[in-house]
């Protein structure tokens, strides 16, 4: 079930604790009922967790459970209208303090309540169906347990780890990785696209396989497109044609028949080489129904990679070559296991507890995902001989009446999950079980499901986060980067059906489900529902959620919503928790959301939602909304009502002037978002606002006596974690700055200050702004710190002075940004930051003409006078920096860095733009940052030559006008070049794969390709064309017309690639070649590129016909004469 009734009945009993004093019950005419209702919960939730362990195989108790939480959701929903009532009482008191206090502020208020019958009666009728249901479970000998106990593991310490290679064991998926790869890009001619297919049991390693083949580089240097799709059970035409397209998604955004769809899909990836991923496929319509025809203009040598369970499947597909993934060995499954629990890679450290390991991986049955269930299990329990034969003797391993696939490791898992994180688990399962959801996402709805308990100092927001990665590294989700997850299908079919009839996914009306006996729908996550110039289907589906009136979730999908079907839902569906109608096409919201008094999670964002009805103000239990990225100009002052109100969110309502004064009531408000907003100042007494973690877009105001908050109201928001002030040429005075007092917020982390756009200040400006900046010192918990449109002409000496080292200052510090301070004539000495991993630097003084080493390590001169500072080489400077962006430095010439002092070993990022005098790179560069592997330099008009970076393996320069010398770059794979005409010599790149160049005005490739001027007097080594597996280049017309008819010099160099793509400016007229298997398909016709240059002519559309079919024949050597004989020479 969506709620785990043990996390239900023990929050719910903590409301109650609050309510139960002998004043309340007699007001509401109640004496001993709340009392009794509280002791009543208190001895059922005792046995709920045997009684949930037994309800799969016992349908009796299962019936008795969902009669108990039924009760639960009504109990939930009458002591909900009591705290409505209170809080309307409190209106017009002036204390505040108790709203603060407590979540359910009712004791504050309840003496103000009227006596009210109708609650009293609720309250009595509530009792007496509790003691039925408990008569009713009497029988069932249901056995006492433990409370549960909120421990997050995740808090001890233990950090996740990457599941790229971690999850790899064994020769086999090696031996199958090695061998595919090679199948996938040898020359075979039986069709264009030929199948490839994985099949094996549910858990046991296809998707991991075929993750490995997607990434091996063999496959993205063979394949000019890439595409992964999951197909699943309930595969969507529309929506998988859409994944496929190889272009913008908005040029789709109408397109919602197959008919419109198939033709582009079919145009974007015409020509092109495609490797496709068809992951989890249950049926061989998705391929000879849907996209076998849709795909047959892809070029010769495209590939599909199919993982199925059902090799039938697989054949029905007509695969070439079917790979059976076997099950792990003991031996592997056990190497698996310690991988997962001791993510360190001190696998030594259990080797005491293989014995016990090995039964354990012995019942996973030889299942990686089974395996890496457990080892979620076993890396919660303690390293010892008795945690460990606990997990193995489990009767979790022999539950029956489940599912066979979910059986054993994986619902031992789950079984061992602690309530609160059980709960949030089986949430998940409203979502598709392809669906990659959004960390902050699913935490906020877990927090409005009020599935989160924020326990000490910690929010709700950090409790969410800790619930998210201690199912992370229990392996119960698979995290997709840093902001996105994914269930596997297994444990999604797991979630789904223990959830059981809770929870739906809905696109058609009869999957909006029936509720048969005491379980009602409460959630439903409505599809996208694809249609033609009418919106019938979702009407019906419409028509038949407002009679689920239990409903607390509705997640609409839909990008169509009409304002009726809103309205009808708001006046029918008022036990709504949470409502998601985000990217939906609605345009107003209906004054009947006031309707949904019990809402506790709104989210409009990405709408055209323009205006905010009055009765918000009657959605008093509201506590998160998300309306950023809307068009939404003014938002009513009723809003003052939603006291419990936590998580603001208006980033990027670009209409949104000002913010309503009586915002500043909001005492519960923790997370504020304003930034990207047109706000110019903020309503004074934001200052009351004392539990805020994160204000974005703090601006200020001159004029104070209109009502605006000034800076030194920050000084009682010591909570802050997050904090981005603009507008800072508005501070009057340093004392004002200095009555902020940010040095005095322990918890601060990230920190921006910027000023302004534009401004050309005076110099009584220029002072007072440093005297400004200067007050404004950070903490040293600092993580962050961004500082912007900053006009003093030197940094404050937190940030400069050397008597107190930044490093002491500042310890925590990783990434500093510093934008357009471009008054200041010094960069600030930060190369003894010890953990500063990003340094940005963009739109300094034109005074600056040089960066050395003051910029890095040593003392700093910060006078306009006086020659470079004395320099400390006995440290490493910035021992930490990964990433080093310098953009918009119009007088930088030189960088000194010489090689004995010692800087950057970890350096792996370089990117500099917009430096056109700067000459050379330093030699300190060359010889010390030898782990710098990407480099990108655009706009350096003065630099002559880049050479002897030995690390380096992709390098891309644009727009570097006097570049004449690449080289000496010996693990260089990728080189891009755009508009470097002077770029004559690129030799020694013997690891050379990739080549891309633009130039559209390009006549002839360069020099240093061409093979007839390889060869040279000096021995050094030129391209080595024969070795480059992908040539792309976008040209004038006229090399264009040479390659197409394979004229000297290009064409013999052209011929010895793999691939080579040749674009017109714009990319309206291609040339697409591929050596092995041979293929040339281009749309030049010399006769037409001026007028029509887009389309292809019927000789250049035989070429391709014939390529193709000569290389049938074996033919790819076949001369060009006969092609040109029999297209009329136009070519």
């Amino acid at each position: 079930m969506a709620i785990i009734l043990s996390a239900f009945v023990s929050r719910f009993g903590k409301l109650l604790f609050d309510l139960a004093k002998e004043e309340v019950e007699m007001l509401f005419g109640v004496p001993g009922e709340i009392n009794k209702l509280q002791n009543k919960l208190h001895m059922i939730s005792e046995v709920l967790a045997d009684a949930e362990r037994r309800r799969i195989k016992e349908r009796a108790i299962d019936y008795w459970l969902k009669e108990l939480k039924d009760f639960m959701y009504d109990a939930d929903d009458i002591l909900d209208l009591c705290l409505i009532e209170a809080d309307k009482r409190k209106e017009g008191s002036s204390s505040t303090s108790s709203w603060v206090r407590f979540s359910f502020p009712f004791l504050s208020w309840i003496r103000k309540l009227p006596v009210d019958h109708e609650i009293g009666t609720k309250i009595r009728e509530l009792n007496k169906r509790l003691e039925e249901i408990s008569r009713g479970g009497s029988g069932f000998n249901l056995q006492i347990s433990p409370p549960d106990k909120q421990e997050v593991t995740s808090r001890k310490g233990r950090q996740t780890s990457s599941v790229s290679e971690i999850d790899i064991v064994g020769s086999e998926i090696e031996e199958h990785t090695r061998s595919l790869v090679d199948s996938l890009i040898k020359d075979d001619r039986r069709r264009n696209i030929l199948v490839f297919a994985i099949v094996g049991a549910g858990g046991i390693g296809k998707t991991t396989l075929a993750k490995r083949i997607y990434n091996d580089g063999r496959i993205e240097d063979g394949f000019s497109v890439k595409k992964w799709v999951c197909v699943s059970q309930d595969f969507d035409d529309i929506t998988l044609l859409k994944d496929i397209y190889d272009g913008t998604k908005d040029d789709l955004a109408r397109d919602q028949s197959r008919s419109s769809l198939e033709p582009k899909v079919e145009r974007s990836l015409g020509g092109k080489k495609l490797f496709l991923v068809l992951d989890d496929v249950w049926t061989a319509k998705v391929w000879c129904e849907l996209l076998c025809n849709t795909l047959k203009s892809c070029a010769a040598g495209s590939r599909i990679l199919v993982t199925t369970r059902n090799e039938q499947i697989a054949r029905q597909m007509l695969a070439v070559d079917i790979r059976r993934v076997n099950k792990l060995s003991v031996e592997d499954g056990w190497s698996l296991l310690c991988k997962k629990v001791v993510l360190t890679g001190e696998e030594g450290e259990i080797q005491h507890l293989k014995d016990i390991g090995m039964e354990i991986v012995k019942k996973c049955d030889g299942l990686p995902l089974a395996i890496k269930a457990v080892a979620g299990v076993l890396c919660t329990k303690e390293r010892t001989r008795r945690a460990w034969s606990v997990v193995l003797e489990s009767t979790a391993w022999s539950t029956s009446g489940l599912p066979e696939e979910v059986e054993g490791a994986l619902y031992l898992s789950y079984e061992d999950l602690p309530s609160y994180l059980k709960q949030c688990f089986l949430y998940c399962s409203l979502f598709t079980e392809d669906c990659i959801l959004d960390r902050y996402k699913i935490t906020g709805l877990w927090i409005g499901e009020g599935f989160v308990k924020a326990e000490g100092s910690s929010t709700m927001e950090e409790t969410a986060d800790e619930y998210y990665r201690e199912l992370i590294m229990r392996n119960l989700l698979q995290p997709r980067g840093k902001s996105f997850c994914q269930m596997h299908d297994l444990l999604h079919s797991l979630a789904r059906y223990l959830a059981q009839d809770e929870s739906w996914v809905v696109s058609k009306v009869h999957e909006v489900g029936s509720s048969n006996g005491p379980m009602k729908l409460r959630r439903v996550f409505v599809r996208a529902v694809h249609e033609v110039a009418t919106n019938g289907p979702l009407t019906e589906i419409v028509d038949v959620l407002v009679k689920k009136d239990s409903l607390r979730t509705l997640a609409w999908e839909p990008r169509l919503m009409s304002e009726a079907q809103m309205d009808l839902i708001f006046n029918k569906l008022s036990r709504l928790r949470v409502l998601d109608v985000s990217f939906s096409e609605i345009q107003r919201l209906p004054d009947s959301l006031g309707n949904l008094i019990h809402l506790r999670y709104l989210d409009i964002s990405w709408t055209n939602i323009s205006v905010i009805p009055e009765s918000i103000g009657n959605v008093r239990n509201l506590q998160r909304l998300n309306m950023s990225y809307t068009k939404i100009s003014v938002i009513p002052e009723t809003i003052e009502n939603l006291r419990n109100l936590q998580f603001l969110d208006m980033r990027k309502c670009e209409y949104l002037s000002r913010l309503p004064n009586s915002i500043v009531n909001l005492h519960n408000l923790r997370y504020l978002l304003v930034n990207f907003t047109k706000v110019v100042g903020m309503p004074a007494g934001l200052g009351r606002l004392q539990y805020l973690h994160t204000l974005k877009g703090f601006m200020l105001q001159r004029n104070k006596s209109k009502g605006w908050c000034t800076i030194e109201e920050l000084r009682s928001l010591s909570c802050l974690t997050d904090l981005s002030i603009g507008r800072l040429e508005c501070t009057s005075s340093s004392s004002e700055a200095r009555a902020a007092q940010l040095r005095n917020k322990p918890k601060l982390s990230i920190l921006e200050l910027s000023c302004t756009p534009g401004l050309q200040p005076s110099e009584e400006e220029t002072r007072r702004i440093e005297e400004v900046f200067e007050e404004l010192h950070p903490p040293p918990s600092l993580e962050e710190l961004n500082i912007r449109e900053y006009f003093g002409r030197e940094f404050p000496k937190w940030m400069a002075e050397t008597s107190s080292p930044a490093s002491f200052l500042f310890p925590n510090l990783r990434k500093l940004d510093l934008q357009n301070c471009k008054y200041c004539e010094r960069l600030p000495p930060c190369g003894l930051l010890p953990n500063l991993e990003y340094l940005s630097i963009s739109g300094f003084a034109a005074s600056v003409i040089d960066v050395g080493p003051e910029s890095s390590v040593g003392s700093s001169s910060t006078g306009s006078g006086g020659g470079r500072a004395a320099v400390d080489t006995s440290n490493h400077a910035f021992p930490s920096l990964k990433s080093l962006c310098i953009y918009r430095m119009p007088n930088w010439q030189e960088w000194h860095w010489d090689k004995g002092t010692q800087a950057m070993p970890c350096l792996n990022y370089l990117s500099l733009q917009e430096c056109p005098k700067l000459m050379s790179l330093p030699e300190g560069l060359l010889l010390h940052a030898t782990s710098l592997t990407k480099l990108e330099i655009r706009f350096a008009r003065s630099l002559a030559a880049i050479e002897n970076l030995l690390s380096l393996t992709t390098l891309k320069v644009k727009c570097c006008r006097d570049l004449e010398i690449v080289s000496d770059l010996p693990m260089l794979t990728t080189l891009e070049v755009a508009d470097c005409p002077k770029l004559k010599v690129a030799e020694n790149l013997q690891s050379l794969k990739r080549m891309k160049l633009v130039d559209s005005d390009m006549k002839s490739l360069p020099s240093y390709l061409l093979k007839r001027v390889q060869t040279s007097s000096k021995k050094r080594k030129r391209v080595q064309v024969a070795h480059l597996e992908k040539l792309e280049i976008h040209c004038s017309i006229e090399l264009m017309r040479k390659i197409c008819q394979r004229a000297d010099p290009e064409w013999p160099t052209i011929q010895d690639i793999q691939e080579v793509h040749v674009y017109s400016k714009g990319r309206s007229v291609h040339a697409l070649y591929n050596k092995s298997p041979f293929s040339f398909t281009t749309n030049f016709n010399d006769t037409t590129t001026s007028s029509s240059p887009g389309m292809p002519s019927s000789s250049s559309t035989m070429v391709t016909v014939l390529s193709r079919y000569m290389a049938c024949l074996g033919l790819s050597s076949f001369s060009l004469s006969f092609l040109r004989f029999l297209s009329g020479n136009s070519l």
